[in-house]
C-alpha cells in the first residue's frame, strides 16, 4: 500500500512545504503498515495480498475468475451440479480454505445473478493488470479449461467466452484459435488418461495424438521443423513460472498454469517422435 504515504506527503506540503511532506509522508507509511497488517490478519483473499509485493492483484484474479465462473455456468440456463463440483475442485486445487474459501463461492453466486455486471468486472480486471496480455490470455485459457471441462462447449458459453475475451482486447479469430488448443488438450489427456489405467491399447504415438499434438501447439502438419519449434518456444515462455510471477499472478494460478505448460511440453514431444525432430 502506498496511498498514505502519498496522500501524507501531499497534505505535509501543503502546510510546510519540503518538511511537512516528509513528516506525511512518514506517518502515511505507518499507516500504511497497519492497513496491510490488518488486512492480512482479515483472512479471505486477503491472505493473497502483499505477498512477494504483489499488492491487490492476486484477489482481484481470484474474485473475477470464480464470478466469471459462475456467469459461464448460469449462462447454459442452469448451473448443475457438475458445475458446483468444478468449482470446488478449481478450489481445492488452489487450496482456498476459511475465509477464502467462503469468498470465492461468493463471488461464484455473485456471478450467476442476472443483473451481474460482467462487462464492468471485466474491464476493472483488465485495468488493475494494466493490460497485461500475458495475464489475460492466462486468465481466458483458465476459462475455457473450465467450460471444456465436460468435453462439451454449450453455444451460451461461447457466447460468454466471446464476450469475455472481447471485453480484454482480444479478436474473435485468437479465441476460437485458443479453444481449439484447449479442445485438443482435453482430449490429448483423456487418451493419456485412458492408456494409464489400460482402458485402451498402448500404441507408440496414434494419429489422434500427433493431430491434437499439432492442435494443441496452434500449427498444422505441413509447416516446417522450424515454425514448429518456434510456436512452442513462444507458448513455453508465456507459460514460464517466472515470467508470470513477475505479472503479479497468485502462486495458487501459477500452478494452474504450469499444468498448461506440462501439455505443450508433451504435445511437442509427441511430434518431435512423429517426426524424428531433434
Amino acid at each position: 500500500m502506498i496511498w498514505g504515504k502519498v496522500i501524507g506527503a501531499l497534505a505535509g506540503y501543503l502546510f510546510l512545504r519540503i518538511p511537512g511532506a516528509i513528516l506525511g509522508a512518514l506517518i502515511g507509511h505507518w499507516f500504511d503498515r497497519g492497513m496491510a497488517e490488518d488486512f492480512t490478519r482479515k483472512g479471505g483473499f486477503g491472505q493473497f495480498l502483499f505477498r512477494a509485493g504483489t499488492a491487490a492483484e492476486d484477489a482481484t484474479f481470484l474474485y473475477t475468475l470464480f464470478a466469471v465462473m459462475g456467469h459461464l455456468a448460469k449462462a447454459k440456463g442452469r448451473v448443475t451440479e457438475r458445475d458446483i463440483a468444478q468449482a470446488s475442485a478449481l478450489m481445492d486445487r488452489l487450496k482456498l480454505s476459511g475465509d477464502a474459501r467462503t469468498e470465492a463461492q461468493s463471488a461464484f453466486r455473485e456471478g450467476k445473478h442476472d443483473t451481474f455486471p460482467l462487462q464492468q468486472v471485466v474491464r476493472e480486471f483488465k485495468q488493475a493488470f494494466y493490460g497485461n496480455r500475458d495475464v489475460l490470455q492466462l486468465f481466458m485459457e483458465q476459462l475455457m479449461a473450465l467450460a471444456l471441462n465436460d468435453g462439451v462447449l454449450d453455444k451460451a458459453e461461447h457466447e460468454v467466452l466471446i464476450n469475455v475475451g472481447k471485453t480484454l482486447g482480444f479478436t474473435k479469430f485468437q479465441i476460437d484459435q485458443w479453444l481449439m488448443m484447449q479442445k485438443a488438450a482435453f482430449r490429448f489427456n483423456q487418451r493419456q488418461q485412458q492408456q494409464r489405467q489400460g482402458r485402451t491399447q498402448n500404441a507408440s504415438r496414434s494419429a489422434d495424438d500427433v493431430q491434437d499434438a499439432y492442435e494443441i501447439l496452434g500449427v498444422s502438419a505441413h509447416q516446417s521443423d522450424a515454425e514448429i519449434k518456434k510456436a512452442y518456444r513462444k507458448l513455453m515462455a508465456q507459460h514460464h513460472p517466472d515470467k508470470l510471477a513477475s505479472k503479479g499472478l497468485p502462486e495458487e494460478v501459477m500452478k494452474q498454469a504450469q499444468e498448461r505448460a506440462q501439455d505443450i511440453q508433451a504435445a511437442y514431444e509427441t511430434i518431435k517422435q512423429k517426426r524424428g525432430m531433434r
